[in-house]
């Protein structure tokens, strides 16, 4: 990837990072903590006959963004991008919580134009609740595959 890509996806995050609302009443408690040691990866194709093990890098805490390998020291390693970035909202009249979640993924194996896919989600309690596991999954190599994160806190 060139440094101005590298640079424009840089941007393109921190920018989007900021931009979402949250729903009416509730206000940001912080942005979720998030380490090497508990957040963990996994590629697995959509019928099941491949299920890699991943590795990851917290490369730029600063913009949420990781570096995940996965199937290292096989024909099917794959390489890919990820922004993952969880903020937890609450509305305290309503005792009420909320998370909102970014994971984006760019596959490093594809070609640029085709490589990028991307979910931001909000999950809304009707009561304050303390996290226990989040985990998302994101299509890639045209949604034959899937990665998926876990989180646990």
């Amino acid at each position: 990837m060139t440094t101005l890509a590298k640079t424009l996806f840089g941007l393109l995050f921190a920018f989007a990072s900021f931009s979402t609302a949250a729903p009416a009443g509730f206000s940001k408690v912080g942005t979720k903590a998030l380490t090497e040691e508990n957040v963990t990866f996994k590629y697995q194709s959509n019928d099941g006959t491949i299920e890699l093990q991943c590795t990851h890098v917290f490369d730029k805490p600063e913009l949420s963004d990781w570096d995940v390998w996965c199937g290292k020291g096989t024909k099917l390693l794959r390489q890919f991008r990820v922004h993952f970035l969880v903020r937890q909202y609450e509305n305290r009249g309503a005792q009420r919580s909320a998370f909102e979640i970014l994971y984006w993924v760019i596959d490093r194996n594809q070609p640029m134009s085709k490589a990028f896919s991307s979910t931001s989600s909000w999950v809304q309690f009707k009561n304050l609740s303390t996290l226990e596991t989040m985990s998302f999954s994101q299509g890639v190599e045209n949604d034959y595959a899937y990665l998926t994160v876990e989180l646990k806190p």
